[in-house]
């Protein structure tokens, strides 16, 4: 059930079209979880700022049944910062991510939880 939330004050037409595959693909290779479960959402014209300044920035929140931790928090924050650097030209100090471990009873799904 992984879900990455992207809040970002790029407009919508900045947004690659291929986003949403290669994003799914990225964190299923990176949290080891099928995609099948994974789910991708873009909030693109976003009214924000970052460190004062509304120069291109985003928000990130990736909420997950385990695979997050302090073991691990750091190399995803590599990978999928440098995932949002190269696909929308943000700069590294222009986001954050915030990583959320989710337990999978609070998760509804097909009518019942995990």
């Amino acid at each position: 059930m992984p879900t990455l939330y992207v809040f970002t004050n790029l407009s919508k037409d900045k947004i690659p079209t291929d986003f949403l595959v290669k994003a799914t693909d990225l964190l299923s290779k990176q949290l080891g979880k099928p995609a099948k479960y994974i789910t991708i959402l873009v909030h693109p014209d976003t009214l924000m700022s970052h460190a004062g300044s509304t120069d291109p920035c985003a928000s990130l929140l990736l909420s997950s049944i385990g695979k997050l931790g302090p073991d691990v928090n750091k190399d995803h924050s590599s990978v999928i910062g440098n995932f949002i650097c190269k696909t929308f030209g943000i700069a590294k100090d222009r986001f954050y991510i915030t990583f959320e471990n989710v337990v999978p009873t609070d998760v509804g799904y097909n009518g019942s939880t995990f």
